[in-house]
């Protein structure tokens, strides 16, 4: 007999999603965001598209005008924050250099930030930034930790304009891949020694492989394309099937 299908979303994307549909506060923040799933009873449910948010109604038109979609409003208490999901898995997009992508590494507990470092340094709490963090030197053993409870996992940055409609802001995806955060150090390299803007793509593909046991898994993840470099982030839903 078959195995039963079941939802088995992954730890980095209920990470990624949680607190990810929040507005724009200020002129500095992105005017969206582009995510690999979206919320479902509090679970993280994966799509077939790209899923844009953003606080301003304009933005989701535009988007929504480019890529597919009808902007939704979302109900999320006193925040306004509109959904755009589009009929695209692929999406050019413009980089701004090296510093279109970052990394920190973030521990949460109890719906509080503790902990948050270069991994290197502390960057918070304010009162011991600069301080020695004491996480490991290599990302492997800073994953071992965490899958142990007892460090933070990555949180990578990448910000990106529409190729297609530069002028409407930058965006940006939040991703808490150990895949990526691995593979930033070439990304980042690429994008400093090309020309600025940087053309890539940005790509929601789709994983499938089959388990030692006999179960067939699927999961979907962005992937970043930059010439010849292409980076795979594995913050997706696993879906088994």
């Amino acid at each position: 007999m078959a195995p039963h299908p079941h939802h088995s979303p992954s730890r980095d994307q209920k990470l990624d999603d949680a607190g990810a549909d929040r507005p724009r506060v200020s002129a500095s923040d992105p005017v969206g965001r582009f995510h690999v799933a979206r919320q479902r009873g509090g679970r993280p449910i994966a799509l077939s598209a790209w899923r844009i948010t953003t606080a301003d109604l304009a933005v989701a038109d535009a988007v929504g005008g480019l890529y597919g979609g009808v902007p939704q409003l979302l109900d999320t208490g006193d925040e306004h924050v509109v959904e755009v999901l589009t009929r695209h898995d692929h999406i050019s997009v413009l980089l701004g250099g090296c510093g279109a992508v970052s990394l920190r590494m973030v521990m949460r507990g109890a719906g509080e930030t503790f902990h948050v470092c270069d991994g290197t340094r502390l960057l918070e709490p304010r009162g011991a930034r600069g301080s020695l963090c004491g996480c490991p030197a290599s990302l492997a053993d800073r994953k071992g930790a965490a899958q142990a409870g007892r460090g933070p996992t990555p949180e990578v940055r990448i910000g990106f304009r529409l190729a297609d409609l530069p002028e409407l802001g930058v965006f940006d995806l939040v991703s808490t891949s150990w895949e990526l955060a691995a593979e930033l150090p070439e990304l980042a390299a690429a994008l400093d020694t090309a020309a600025v803007p940087v053309v890539g793509v940005l790509r929601y593909g789709l994983v499938e492989f089959t388990t030692r046991s006999g179960i067939a898994v699927s999961y979907r993840r962005p992937i970043v394309e930059v010439g010849r470099t292409q980076v795979l982030v594995r913050d997706a839903v696993r879906l088994a099937a």
